[in-house]
């Protein structure tokens, strides 16, 4: 195949103290079949020998480029909102997020664009196989059908799977022109993003087929929530507010692309704590969330004062 009819596709990495599993993620991106790759990285200050691995693959690799040292981002959702508003995406054709510590399937991004194309789709999602160093492995699925309001209350699946047109990144920029607007406060870059998609009454396609081997370990911003640890963290998340104020911060970001009564009704309601409001909010439920048991726990922690 000609390398001109081939996709242009920017994959954006952030990475911090990853040494230990960054090579066989750069070597499964690198190996993406019929696209023509470029992986832009933004390492946040490193200490473990990191970056000097990368300055050394970029330096072996016209594909790779490492941005400058920056400030410290202190999070992997900072590190992304500086390479979705810094890497030059003109002329690409797709834009993907990466993790460090992953292994991508070779066909991850022409599958994606493929289901883009056919779909009139601005995103591509994916469910994902979890791994862990004893060899344990698990389907986590994530394409459970979408509903109206999921986007308010969860991202469409975990950011490294995403594939973005241009379009989309563009509009995530917008929210995130201003250093100081509430988007860079949301934590979670991957949950922006379809959020914004969403608002803007776009498309997007949460496709049933893993598209890589999600790892497991104790440094996971998020992780695959599986087991009593992940599920107790979870919890503790609940319990000191965090969800319901990115929740917060989601459904007024959204309300200000879309402006629709419903989600400035929902505004009003989440700023109160009162058994009313609590009350209120049970009738988002069937709409909130694409999983029948999230959908459950989150009516639980509506009713305990949890959320």
């Amino acid at each position: 195949m000609n390398n001109k009819t081939l996709s242009q596709v920017a994959v954006l990495m952030a990475t911090y103290n990853g040494l230990r599993w960054i090579q066989e993620q750069v070597d499964s991106i690198i190996a993406q079949k019929e696209v023509n790759v470029t992986l832009f990285i933004s390492d946040d200050a490193s200490n473990d020998g990191t970056r000097e691995w990368l300055e050394k693959r970029s330096q072996e690799t016209l594909s790779i480029q490492l941005l400058p040292i920056s400030n410290r981002f202190g999070s992997a959702g900072k590190n992304f909102y500086r390479l979705i508003t810094s890497v030059n995406i003109k002329g690409y054709d797709y834009v993907a997020f990466s993790d460090q510590d992953d292994i991508w399937e070779t066909n991850k991004l022409i599958k994606h664009i493929n289901l883009s194309q056919q779909h009139n789709a601005e995103g591509v999602s994916s469910n994902v196989i979890a791994f862990w160093e004893n060899g344990k492995e698990k389907l986590i699925v994530k394409s459970n059908p979408q509903k109206k309001w999921d986007y308010l209350f969860e991202s469409s699946g975990p950011g490294c799977t995403f594939l973005i047109t241009p379009w989309l990144v563009y509009k995530v920029r917008e929210q995130l022109v201003d250093k100081d607007s509430l988007a860079h406060k949301v934590a979670l870059h991957d949950w922006l993003t379809y959020a914004v998609c969403r608002a803007h009454g776009r498309k997007w396609v949460i496709d049933f087929s893993p598209s890589l081997k999600y790892r497991q370990h104790h440094t996971n911003v998020v992780g695959a929530n599986v087991g009593i640890r992940a599920k107790l963290a979870r919890l503790k998340k609940l319990k000191q507010n965090w969800y319901r104020t990115e929740v917060l911060k989601i459904v007024q970001i959204c309300n200000s692309i879309n402006p629709e009564a419903e989600l400035a009704k929902l505004v009003k309601t989440l700023y109160s704590n009162s058994l009313l409001s609590r009350l209120m909010l049970l009738k988002y439920i069937p709409q909130a969330r694409r999983g029948f048991i999230d959908r459950w726990l989150l009516t639980v922690s509506i009713l305990l004062g949890l959320f």
